[in-house]
């Protein structure tokens, strides 16, 4: 079941897209091109050292993020273990980031992966959002985090593991489309998916390039996530 709204207002009838999934996972592409699409997505990030088209997120939602996960002891790369329940000035601090988002053109949307982490809170101010999830193979992402990060493969398969079991905790609660980044057709796949949110018609899609993937995998995942790749690639649109 779904979380309820703590209450109404203008805010919890907008129905905005959240795109989910695990960092270096093709959010930042797949949030690029439905911008490009038409998705409005306020003042994002379009240029970085590890991601040369940016990654299209509001740096004012981070420090918010990273409070409320820390209050639990946790973080982006120590995520909690179970669902983070929220504290009314986790709510308050939500509601005034979202207050710039007020008069922003229809139809809009948000991206950080952290929010994956935190969906439950997210549902109870805005119970109408519209969800997208990408995901990417395993190793592929390991690869890109150690590059990054420095993180070993250890690590980074923990990080995948988690964010993609949330990712099919809400495909299964929602149905939401699933992404594979590394689609062959992942431009048709975006438009059609651009299409069942109402953007992208009559819009050619130029965003994603084969510098955003660095790290293309043909090889097997290692045997404790090949399972849950395999559950992944079975949801995938």
């Amino acid at each position: 079941m779904l979380p309820s709204a703590v209450e109404c207002d203008e805010l919890a009838d907008t129905q905005p897209i959240v795109i989910l999934g695990m960092h270096r996972s093709g959010t930042s592409c797949l949030a690029g091109c439905l911008e490009e699409l038409g998705l409005h997505l306020g003042t994002v990030i379009t240029s970085a050292p590890h991601n040369k088209k940016g990654n299209r997120e509001n740096p004012e939602l981070w420090p918010i993020h990273n409070l409320i996960l820390s209050r639990v002891g946790a973080a982006w790369d120590l995520p909690p273990t179970g669902v983070v329940s929220w504290t009314p000035e986790d709510a308050a601090a939500i509601r005034r980031f979202l207050d710039g988002y007020r008069n922003i053109p229809q139809p809009w949307g948000l991206k950080d992966p952290r929010i994956t982490l935190l969906l439950d809170g997210w549902f109870s101010i805005l119970p109408r959002l519209r969800l997208v999830a990408s995901v990417r193979h395993p190793v592929a992402v390991a690869r890109s985090l150690a590059a990054r990060n420095g993180f070993s493969n250890e690590l980074s398969y923990s990080l995948w593991e988690r964010y993609n079991r949330e990712v099919l905790r809400w495909h299964s609660l929602t149905s939401c489309p699933v992404i594979n980044f590394d689609d062959p057709n992942y431009e048709q796949t975006v438009q059609r998916l651009a299409a069942q949110f109402g953007i992208g018609v009559n819009r050619s899609l130029t965003f994603r390039s084969m510098e955003l993937n660095h790290h293309r995998i043909d090889e097997k995942p290692p045997e404790s996530v090949a399972g849950l790749w395999h559950e992944l690639l079975e949801v995938t649109e």
